[in-house]
């Protein structure tokens, strides 16, 4: 009988050691998924952390660009604005000439010219009359005419 209840225990030890082990072999498995998604996952943030990184740096180059292209457009404005709106003086671009010395200096003597007529037409001591003295057209006075009956 000694052997029966030997072989019994026996028998139980083996179930509950390979329930055990089972239990066991299951927890690590999860923790072993657990590790993979883990590292998964770190992959994933230094992935994203780079490419927010590349981001960055690709809007700092485009800024970058976009005031350098800003400040291009508004020397350009500034040179035009000297070139066209106030009178440029000789010396802001000697290498650009389309005309003779002597044609550029009549024109430059013209310009003072008719800049001094419209000065003097322009300063008048009275208003202008904006009628005539008599009528005319058709509002002038008629002669009524008489009704025969």
């Amino acid at each position: 009988m000694d052997y029966m209840y030997a072989a019994a225990w026996l028998g139980a030890g083996l179930v509950i050691g390979a329930v055990v082990a089972r239990l066991i072999t299951l927890k690590q498995l999860n923790q072993h998924k657990l590790q993979l998604e883990l590292n998964e996952s770190k992959a994933q943030l230094v992935q994203y952390r780079q490419d927010v990184s590349s981001h960055l740096e690709t809007t700092n180059h485009l800024m970058t660009q976009l005031q350098d292209n800003y400040a291009r457009i508004a020397r350009h404005i500034s040179d035009s604005k000297m070139q066209l709106v106030e009178r440029p003086t000789e010396s802001v671009r000697p290498d650009i000439n389309y005309l003779t010395g002597d044609a550029a200096a009549y024109i430059r003597q013209s310009i003072h010219q008719i800049d001094e007529k419209r000065r003097v037409h322009s300063a008048t001591e009275q208003q202008p009359r904006d009628y005539s003295d008599g009528a005319s057209g058709l509002i002038k006075a008629s002669k009524p005419i008489k009704e025969t009956e």
